[in-house]
C-alpha cells in the first residue's frame, strides 16, 4: 500500500497486564511469531509513517525501527493511561488511529480506512456498540489526554458517534486467555 499521510499516526497500546491470560500475552506466540507483532505488521502494511508504541515498564517487547517506544509508567492504572500517553506523544498529527496489541487479525485495509476517515470513527463490535480499533482527529485530543484508569476512548462515542463496519467479524477477535491463543491457531 502506499503510504498514509505524515500527519495520520497509529498508537498501538501494548501496556496492559495480562492477568486474565496468566502472564505477558503480547509476548506469548501467535502463529509463529508474538502475539503483538500481528497488530504492529497491520499497521505498517496500512502505510502508517508514524508508529507508536505504549508500553509498560516492565515489557521485553522490543519494536522495530519504524516504531517509537513510550513507556508507561502509569499503566498499571489502567488502558485510559496508555491511550493519553500515545496522544500526548502524537500531538503534532492531525488525526490518529488507535488499536491494541492483543488483536491479531485487525486488517491493515481496516486500519487505513481508519485513518481516512474524519472526526471520531469507531468500529462496530459484534454486539453493536462502539470499539478499538477507533481513529480521532485533533478535536479530540484534549480528550483522550485527559483518559485515566480503566476508561477508554470510547467514552467519546455519543449516540451519533460513527461507526465502521469491519470486513468480518473475525478481524476482531481480542486474546485475553491462553484458550483464546490456542483456539486462533497458535503453534
Amino acid at each position: 500500500m502506499t503510504l498514509l499521510d505524515s500527519g495520520i499516526a497509529l498508537v498501538l497500546l501494548a501496556a496492559g497486564r495480562s492477568e486474565r491470560f496468566g502472564g505477558d500475552k503480547l509476548l506469548a506466540e501467535y502463529k509463529g511469531k508474538p502475539l503483538w507483532t500481528w497488530a504492529a505488521m497491520a499497521a505498517e502494511e496500512a502505510g502508517f509513517q508514524d508508529l507508536y508504541i505504549v508500553n509498560s515498564p516492565r515489557t521485553s517487547i522490543e519494536p522495530g525501527d519504524r516504531w517509537k517506544p513510550l513507556v508507561n509508567a502509569d499503566a498499571d492504572r489502567g488502558m485510559g493511561t496508555s491511550i493519553a500517553a500515545g496522544v500526548a506523544a502524537a500531538k503534532a498529527s492531525q488525526r490518529i488511529v488507535i488499536t491494541l496489541g492483543d488483536m491479531p487479525m485487525v486488517a491493515p485495509t481496516h486500519l487505513r480506512a481508519l485513518a481516512e476517515r474524519t472526526g471520531p470513527v469507531f468500529t462496530r463490535q459484534p454486539d453493536g456498540n462502539a470499539g478499538c480499533p477507533a481513529a480521532f482527529g485533533r478535536e479530540s485530543f484534549d480528550q483522550l489526554r485527559q483518559l485515566g484508569g480503566d476508561r477508554g476512548a470510547r467514552i467519546l462515542a455519543n449516540p451519533d458517534a460513527v461507526m465502521m463496519e469491519p470486513a468480518s467479524t473475525g478481524m476482531l477477535v481480542d486474546i485475553d486467555y491462553k484458550s483464546d491463543l490456542a483456539a486462533k491457531g497458535s503453534r
